[in-house]
């Protein structure tokens, strides 16, 4: 009877000592194959860099009529992207303060400025009634329309639409400057 309590325990470390040596093997092949990746990407970010910093193809540029100030009369090749926002000229509206529909009696104060290119004319003509516009769709939402990360971006693709709707297309982007709730 004692020689097989003896053998049972003999078994037990015979497995704890496979187990680990199995870890031990499985560790080392994921840390392997894990640095193996990073070098693949090390790559892959070169080849990305070098291929970023080669021209575009032809059909993807084309040339603008207009000489760019900045790059002293030059002509700007557009690849089909909108102008960085260097480019562009900021437009800021007065603050909007009003009661919004629910909870009652709660505030917002909304600080907005306008992305428009700088060869937009005639845009601070709209302001005014771009202005109202906004109040109006302010005063009918609720706190919980423009509660988290998607309630914020909600609101402004909202007041984007409301702007290009008004200036027909003129406003390239608003940046919700301040937005508080009382």
């Amino acid at each position: 009877m004692a020689k097989t309590a003896q053998s049972g325990g003999n078994g037990a470390i015979v497995g704890v000592a496979i187990a680990s040596i199995l870890a031990v093997g499985l560790g080392a092949g994921a840390g392997w194959t894990l640095s193996q990746g990073r070098h693949d990407d090390a790559g892959n970010s070169a080849a990305l860099a070098a291929s970023s910093a080669a021209p575009p193809s032809a059909a993807a540029v084309a040339s603008h009529d207009a000489p760019n100030p900045a790059t002293g009369g030059a002509k700007v090749e557009a690849t089909g992207l909108s102008p960085p926002p260097a480019a562009m000229k900021t437009l800021l509206l007065p603050p909007i303060l009003t009661v919004i529909a629910n909870p009652r009696n709660t505030w917002l104060r909304l600080e907005i400025a306008l992305l428009v290119s700088p060869d937009e004319h005639g845009i601070e003509d709209l302001l005014g009634q771009l202005g109202d516009d906004m109040l109006s769709y302010l005063r009918t939402i609720e706190v919980s329309q423009i509660e988290g990360p998607s309630g914020l971006r909600f609101l402004k693709d909202d007041l984007l639409e409301r702007a290009r709707t008004r200036t027909n297309g003129q406003v390239q982007d608003i940046v919700i400057r301040t937005l508080v709730l009382e």
